[in-house]
């Protein structure tokens, strides 16, 4: 009888809920703004403090040198014990979402939401090749994971607030709340349902509200793109698109090869980050442009079109290799804009070369630009949607989209084509193999399962889609209660047949990551 008790109680204060969740996604989304300033406040502060002293240490000569890198040595050894001591704040953080939704990991946001704070501000402002992006969006899951625990929730509205605070942080991050809400819904969570995009586009609006009072709203980056990209010309935008793919799918393979290098030559996890460190200072003090995760060197490809070919080689070569040996060894910091630097690169490469050869003109060789960060982003993260709208959205370039289009279009394509897998997927299972037996794995996150009530979606190749509800051997242990087709929610019996875009919404009496995974299973699209 109790257990029937709790189930209704579920039930019951799943509809009663819908409302608040929307106001505490809100909620979530402010807090999430507010901490994000604080974060990108925090990071130039230290950058600007890092380009002053290397004045000084240039003018003190070894004195300065040797002072510097016992100092970055020391930071360095600090951020590899954060890192091999709470595991979860490790690189961006995207990656660990995901495993938190599939119920493989656990967040733990009173100790880990201020250390990645802390090592994200020390590990971007202080030079090395990443970006503030990944540990904005996590942030702001912790934020939401925070938001949470003030009260007992379902699955699903525990995925929404921490995916609303997740949005909400690359809102803030990037002021671009559009983008995050295609970016939670296309690279987090690969499907849509009401309540999920509600909370989404709550504390996509949120983030960016609170953080634009404080920082200032507009796109980040400032393109001056008047004149449209001619159609005449978009045959070069197969080529481009082609072109980036390689250099994003090289982006990708420099992460992993250096990570193979940290352990082939048995460095602990603990002085890996060191190494990044230490070459910090040299980037820092004799390129520049390839230090930091990248910002400046995009302002100064779109200010400055006149670099040499070679110049804008070596800045490809230091920045693949320099990202390389940062993400490798785990530091706190994402990979968005070092890759956005690359593509941009990249474009401007591609770009020169056609205009040597009197193939396209010079005032369209920023648009080019804008057009490999697109490549580069679909490439690396595969998630072509979110490419075109964060790159038109913190550009300000919005009459390019039809050749966004075209050009992700083709990146997405030659990276399928190549085998180029998404690089949040290749972490995510880096990290489960590394937390088999550790301690943030599920495994003993309670000791007792409380009844659970998962909603979801049905893809049009999945194993139920067509089907009647009795044909499917489904897992012990659950009960499908509600099957939601459009707006409308409906309890069903045996006979009801499930549609490929329907959502079933599933009582699970034992809360496990194993029964959610073969769920996901029988709803999912299938791979063949």
């Amino acid at each position: 009888m109790n257990q029937y008790s709790k189930t209704g109680t579920l039930l019951k204060s799943r509809q009663e809920n819908k409302w608040l969740l929307v106001f505490e996604s809100l909620l979530t989304g402010l807090l999430t703004g507010l901490v994000i300033t604080g974060f990108r406040l925090s990071i130039s502060y230290i950058k600007n403090i890092r380009v002053a002293l290397y004045g000084v240490i240039q003018s003190t000569g070894a004195l300065g040198v040797v002072l510097a890198l016992v100092s970055l040595a020391l930071i360095g050894l600090f951020a590899g014990f954060i890192i091999t001591k709470w595991p979860m704040i490790k690189g961006g953080g995207v990656a660990q979402i995901e495993g938190v939704f599939m119920q493989k990991l656990q967040f733990s946001p009173l100790c880990e939401l201020p250390l990645k704070f802390i090592g994200g501000v020390l590990n971007i402002g202080l030079g090395l090749s990443m970006g503030r992006e990944g540990p904005s969006v996590q942030l702001g899951a912790y934020v939401g994971d925070a938001v949470e625990r003030l009260g007992k929730r379902s699955f699903t509205e525990r995925v929404c607030l921490i995916t609303a605070g997740a949005a909400a942080g690359l809102s803030a991050t990037f002021n671009a709340p559009f983008a995050a809400i295609v970016f939670a819904l296309e690279d987090i969570h690969h499907h849509l349902t009401p309540l999920l995009l509600a909370c989404v586009m709550a504390g996509s609006f949120a983030g960016d509200f609170a953080g634009s009072i404080f920082l200032g709203s507009g796109p980040i980056f400032r393109f001056f793109t008047t004149v449209e990209f001619p159609l005449s010309q978009f045959a070069w935008l197969i080529g481009l698109g082609m072109f980036v793919t390689l250099v994003g799918h090289g982006f990708k393979q420099s992460i992993y090869f250096f990570q193979r290098c940290y352990k082939t030559l048995h460095i602990p996890p603990i002085l890996r980050p060191m190494i990044p460190f230490l070459l910090s200072l040299p980037i820092g003090l004799w390129h520049s442009y390839a230090s930091g995760g990248g910002d400046g060197l995009i302002k100064a490809l779109t200010e400055q079109q006149s670099f040499p070919l070679t110049m804008l080689l070596m800045f490809l070569i230091v920045k693949l290799l320099f990202t390389g040996i940062s993400a490798g060894s785990g530091a706190i910091g994402g990979i968005f804009v070092p890759l956005l630097a690359c593509g941009a690169v990249s474009g401007a490469l591609y770009a020169t070369v056609l205009v040597h050869f009197g193939l396209l003109a010079q005032e369209h060789v920023t648009t080019m630009i804008l057009f490999g960060m697109a490549a580069c982003f679909t490439t690396v993260i595969k998630a072509p949607l979110t490419a075109c709208v964060i790159v038109f959205e913190t550009s300000g370039a919005f009459h390019q989209l039809s050749g966004l289009v075209l050009t992700c279009f083709t990146a997405y394509l030659t990276a399928s084509f190549i085998g180029s897998q998404a690089h949040d997927h290749i972490l995510l299972a880096q990290i489960f193999e590394a937390e088999q037996g550790n301690t943030h794995s599920l495994s003993g996150k309670h000791g007792t399962y409380h009844p659970q009530l998962y909603e979801l979606p049905i893809g049009l190749q999945s194993i139920v889609a067509l089907k009647k509800i009795r044909e499917t051997d489904w897992p012990q242990k659950c009960r499908i209660v509600g099957v939601i087709h459009g707006e409308e929610e409906t309890i069903p019996d045996g006979n009801t047949v499930l549609y490929p875009g329907d959502k079933l919404v599933v009582l699970v009496e034992d809360d496990t990551g194993f029964l959610l995974e073969q769920l996901t299973g029988l709803t999912g699209e299938q791979v063949h």
